[in-house]
């Protein structure tokens, strides 16, 4: 599938949105997706087509500013657990989940980095190094870098 990039080869895929880079559900199918995790508005996707190709399609919409705005760090602090809640039954039947936003950098990044630090315990900067290993331009946007720290430092969970 074009466009696609996996942190997990696998398990976790991310991927630029329909709305930028239009994809099909036969795509999704063959790529193996079983969740697809829309971190913008979802424009462009279309639940009732995957829901009836067996997709499983979430929607937590984490704030796209660039930069960023005061607000959207508490926002992120917020979302990024419930989109980690979505994914969790689906990871943990070791199904391919895909993330995606508008371009699949940021937040896209920043989720993805968040599951590193949940899942392997790696501290935030290492995580986002292994996110812009499989994803060069991850936390790209004015400000996100700085807010994806800030972010992922709050939540990590602390020895």
């Amino acid at each position: 599938m074009e466009h696609l990039f996996w942190l997990e080869p696998g398990q976790i895929a991310g991927r630029s949105g329909p709305n930028k880079d239009p994809w099909t559900t036969d795509e999704l199918q063959q790529a193996g997706i079983s969740t697809v995790l829309s971190l913008n508005d979802a424009a462009d996707v279309d639940p009732a087509a995957l829901a009836q190709a067996g997709i499983h399609h979430h929607h937590v919409a984490l704030p796209g500013e660039i930069p960023p705005r005061a607000e959207d760090e508490e926002a992120c602090m917020l979302r990024l657990p419930q989109a980690l809640a979505r994914l969790n039954p689906a990871l943990k039947q070791g199904e391919r989940v895909l993330i995606h936003c508008r371009s699949g950098k940021d937040r896209t990044g920043m989720l993805m980095a968040y599951l590193l630090v949940v899942r392997q315990g790696l501290s935030p900067k290492a995580a986002m190094a292994r996110v812009r290993q499989v994803r060069p331009i991850a936390f790209s946007a004015e400000g996100w870098e700085a807010l994806t720290l800030t972010v992922l430092e709050r939540l990590a969970p602390h020895h």
